[in-house]
This record gives structure tokens, sequence and C-alpha cells, in this order.
């Protein structure tokens, strides 16, 4: 059960013109949040879900209240991917930490061209808006505030690898590491946001009760209000962002049933690829009324999910699996044949029967099948089964980078405003390169026995980005290289919605970085705003 942190009285928040107020405590929101209470300005932090948990955690409970309490996100969203309609509950968390609560502390770094073109390797949107080099010192930074452990990627940066060395792995993953650099693969130790401390048990997939694992509210909120002066209020629900044509002037919300207008001087938005999208366009008056920062028609499309390619891995040689589980990478496919595909990591998971349980849930939660509701919990009687004939095998995963298409995307429901809808449909280029990847990780690995565990694409809900995109073009983008939202002067938005290509490697730390550089240039901007202040006042 995790410690509650104090909340601010609502009567004295409200009263109050802060600096910033932050809307969102996961990995963009909470990041941006600390870095600037560090800088010695005024912030609050806006939370929808509680700031203390309970003991119990069960991902398939349908009680709202239960839901909260564990810290998951409390609603079904409705999705619909190609022709199915589906009403699944998303890998996401709710409370102070967000989702970054139960991901799976993976922290890597995209690669050069995920930023830019390189040669034989052209970038799908012809780039962002700032290059690899301006990134990597945020990059840096992140790494160093997240405690991310690894070891050199071979095939990566090649810049000297300063981060700690991670906890000891299996003595079965070792053996997979030897096994694979001498098939002619480059494995590497992942970037994890783990501290290894004594006793740690990972926590992927889990809350950590030893703030071992590197969660934003482990790394950022907890420190930003006991060291740093931040103000939070949990429990609070932003119904909308109120702006005139040129400016945010309030912010709307409900706390425990009660109705809350706040202001701040500069309002950073990160809700969630999902919610940031969904909030925007609820925030339509007759300044934008397609929503705010809409002009372009653009917010909430682009929506873009990575491809999770699941598949069981047994070792050549048998090996004790005690150690950390979480242990090997490696980027040999991350382009290959003229392909953007992604990378190759191990999940931590044992194909044991609870965790192909899961992922049988989630591929029948998204299939046709769904609308048999009653098949649902036979899928135990096959993951039984695939359990043992999996024995010591390893679950990998291919994360593979998907394109933005302006038809995904984010639809904002005026009767259910707080659900979650979207529309999604896999690209037959998406299709092709999956099956491409397939083959060539069984051309690079052979002689070990391997099995997917889907039949086609699995789009991964947990990672879904684009939907904010940035770029110099108002007429082609929401925000502006520094993530501000295009004709609002004071309203910024930091989840993975700013991300125009989504890479083929996790999205974590990649958001902590540009959060703390959105950071910087906030700051920069209110300082030289109270210079202004104090030098007209000086004038008067």
């Amino acid at each position: 059960m995790s410690a509650p942190i104090t909340s601010i009285d609502p009567s004295v928040a409200k009263e109050r013109l802060w600096d910033v107020i932050v809307i969102g405590t996961g990995m963009g929101g909470a990041t941006t949040a600390y870095s600037l209470a560090r800088q010695g300005f005024s912030v609050l932090m806006l939370e929808r879900g509680q700031a203390a948990f309970g003991s119990t955690d069960d991902p398939e409970h349908e009680d709202v209240t239960q839901r909260l309490d564990q810290g998951r996100w409390p609603e079904r969203a409705f999705g619909q991917i190609d022709a199915t309609h589906s009403q699944p509950f998303l890998p996401l968390g709710c409370g102070i930490g967000g989702s970054t609560l139960f991901f799976g502390a993976a922290m890597e770094r995209f690669e050069r061209s995920d930023f830019e073109d390189v040669a034989g390797n052209p970038h799908p949107t012809g780039g962002w808006p700032i290059q690899y080099d301006e990134f990597r010192p945020w990059y840096e930074a992140a790494e160093r505030l997240y405690r991310v452990h690894g070891t050199h990627d071979p095939l990566g940066d090649p810049t000297p690898c300063t981060l700690p060395r991670p906890g000891t792995a299996s003595e079965q993953d070792q053996f997979f590491m030897r096994d694979f650099a001498a098939a002619g693969l480059h494995p590497y130790r992942v970037h994890v946001g783990i501290a290894y401390k004594p006793g740690c048990h990972e926590c992927l997939g889990r809350i950590c009760p030893m703030k071992c694992k590197s969660d934003a509210r482990t790394i950022c909120v907890e420190p930003a209000v006991e060291h740093h002066g931040a103000s939070l209020l949990d429990r609070c629900e932003v119904l909308r962002i109120d702006a005139d044509r040129e400016r945010v002037t309030s912010i709307a919300c409900v706390r425990d049933g009660e109705p809350l207008s706040l202001r701040a001087r500069q309002v950073v938005l990160s809700a969630g690829t999902y919610r940031s999208a969904s909030m925007l366009l609820a925030s339509k008056n007759e300044a934008w009324p397609s929503g705010l920062g809409n002009r372009s028609d653009l917010v909430g499309r682009y929506l873009m999910f990575h491809s999770s390619d699941w598949f069981a891995v047994w070792p050549k040689r048998s090996g004790s699996t005690a150690g950390f589980r979480k242990a090997i990478g490696f980027r040999d496919l991350y382009a290959a044949d003229g392909m953007r595909l992604g990378s190759v990591q191990s999940t931590g998971l044992p194909a044991g029967y609870g965790n192909v349980l899961i992922y049988l849930y989630r591929w029948f939660d998204l299939s046709p099948l769904r609308r048999f509701r009653f098949l649902r919990p036979f899928l135990r009687i096959p993951a039984k089964i695939a359990s043992i004939l999996f024995g010591n095998a390893t679950i990998f995963a291919m994360i593979m980078e998907d394109f933005g298409d302006v038809e995904n995307r984010i639809v904002h429901d005026p009767q259910r405003p707080g659900r979650i809808v979207f529309r999604y449909r896999v690209s037959k280029d998406m299709a092709e390169r999956t099956s491409a990847a397939r083959r060539l990780v069984k051309q690079r690995m052979p002689g070990f026995r391997k099995y997917w565990l889907q039949p086609d694409v699995m789009v991964d809900l947990g990672h879904p980005s684009g939907t904010c995109r940035f770029g110099n073009d108002p007429a082609t983008s929401v925000l502006d290289r520094n993530c501000r939202v295009h004709g609002i002067d004071n309203l910024y938005v930091v989840d993975g919605s700013f991300m125009p290509s989504s890479g083929g490697a996790n999205p974590s730390l990649t958001i902590a970085a540009n959060a703390l550089r959105v950071a910087e240039a906030i700051g920069d901007r209110l300082r030289r705003d109270a210079s202004v202040a104090s030098a007209a006042q000086e004038l008067a």
C-alpha cells in the first residue's frame, strides 16, 4: 500500500495565481513539474486519480471505485481497430505517477534516424523540428534523473555509455546473450529505470512498494512536493481548459463533486496521448470552435501505436532463472532490408500460465471473438496447455515502429466526455513489416526454437503517441518545437502525444527527456516575463 501525499486545500488552490499548473502526473507531467519546482516556480499538479492505493490488484476488476483504489484507469475505452469494435480496459494508470506505476521500466533512447533523415533510412515525416544532437543532453539528464541502468548498445549512440551497470541477470539470460552474440547479433543489457535495491523484484507491470522502480511518483512527484515546494490536488478531474483567442484563462475542474476553477500563468497539459487530445477537443468555445489548438483539424489525429510482437524463445542450454529477468535487448533489426522495424527485448516474463493468459486476454478483447464474452473464461485452458508446452521458454518482444495516418484518431464524445474513444486502422505496410520482421528474426536467430504468440499484428494500446504532434508549421502540427500549442501563448503539451513519429523503442525516456527540455523553455519564459514586469513597474 502506498503512503498518501498531502494535497493542498482546494479553497487555497483556487485563490492563488500559480506560475504553472500541470495537468497529469505521469512521465511527462511529473517530470515537467519537478523541473519547474526545482527552478523555484510555484507549481500545482492536478491528478484525476488518488494519492494512495490499496493493497489488492486485479486489472480485470469492473468496479470504478476498486480500479481507482488500485491506481488503474477506471473505465473501459471504446475503440475501433479496423472493422472490430471493442471496449477494452486500457493498460493505463490513474493516480499519482500515472501509467508509470505499472510500466515495465524500459527506458531506451530513440535512434538518430527517429529524429532526422539518415543515409539509406529516410524519416517518415521528414524529421522532427529538433535533431538528435540537440536532444542528446536531455536524454542524458533524464537517464540520470530516472536512475537508468544498462550496458552499452553496440549499434547505438557511439558516445561512451555512462549508465550504472544493472543487477546480475539470470544464468539462463546470460546464456541467451552469449548464444545471441555467437549468432552474430549485438545483445546488451536493456536500459531500465530500476535502482536494484536489496530485495528488488523489478515489479514489472505492478506498483513497486520499495521505491526501487523509477516511476514518476517516486522520482518526481514526491521530491517536488516534499523538497521543492510544489503542491498537488488528487481526485481532481479537469473538465475543460478555458481560453480566449490567445491565452488560457482558467481550468475548470471537479474534485469530490465540487466544481473548482484554477488559474496559472502557464499551463502544461500531460493527461496522456488519449486524454490530452480529447481534453483539447472538449475545450471548444467561440474563439476555438473546433477545440483548443485545432484550427488545422489535427488535434487527435495521427494516433500511433507500436506493434508489440511477442514470441517465445527456448534456450539452447538450460540455466537457472534466478536473477533479474528484464535483461536483454538488441537492435540488429531496428532498420533492416530497407525497412524501419524496431528493437527486440526480453519482456522479463517467463512463458508461464499467468503471462500467457494475460496475453490471450489482450488478444481476445481486440478480436472479433470478443462479442462472445462467455468464451473468455475458457482461455484458461489454452493458457495452461501453452505454459506446459513452453516450459523454460522466455518471452521476447519486437517493438515495431508505427507510421502516422491522419485517419487514425481520438474522437471526443460529448455525451461521455471522460471516456476514451479512438479509431485505428492497421496499415497494410504494418502487416507487411511485421511479416518481414518475423522472417528476419528466424534468419538471424538460427538454432533457436521460437513460437509467436499471435497470428497477426498486435497493437500495443499502452504505447499511444502522436495525437498533438509538434512541428514548425501550424498547418501541419498542433505544437511548436517547444511543445507550445500553436496560437495559444501559455499552453504546452508534454506527454507522448507530441511525437510526430513513434520510433522503434519504448517511449518513456523520450517523453521524460522532452519534458525536461520543455520545462527549461517554460522556465526561461517565466523568468523573462517576470523581468519585463519588473522593469515596467520600475518605469511606472
